[in-house]
């Protein structure tokens, strides 16, 4: 395991194959560094323009940087299925829900 973790990886040919929709979910303290978290998720089209007003420019796929945890115990934090069961629900209103979008929910 040691030997495969000191060769440099480059999966950035085989993660825009990907079609998804997907979930990247690392904690702020993992072994991967966040510059590498957002270039894997530039990759597969987030984070590179705005989503707009109404996220109508939003990425199907999504996001999540857990604070205060690691790869070792991320597994364990309730923050987690907090976090990815909406996704895997295919719930795509947002955390406020459909109803904060609008103008007439006064945003």
């Amino acid at each position: 395991m040691g030997e495969m973790m000191r060769q440099p990886l480059d999966w950035s040919e085989d993660v825009k194959r990907l079609k998804g929709p997907v979930m990247l979910v690392y904690g702020d303290a993992d072994m991967v560094r966040p510059e590498h978290i957002v270039s894997f998720y530039q990759l597969l089209g987030g984070g590179l323009k705005d989503a707009g007003w109404q996220r109508e420019h939003m990425s199907k796929n999504r996001l999540a940087i857990l604070p205060n945890l690691t790869h070792y115990e991320i597994f364990m934090s309730p923050a987690l299925p907090a976090t990815v069961l909406p996704f895997l629900n295919g719930e795509d209103t947002g955390p406020c829900g459909p109803e904060a979008h609008t103008r007439e929910s006064g945003w």
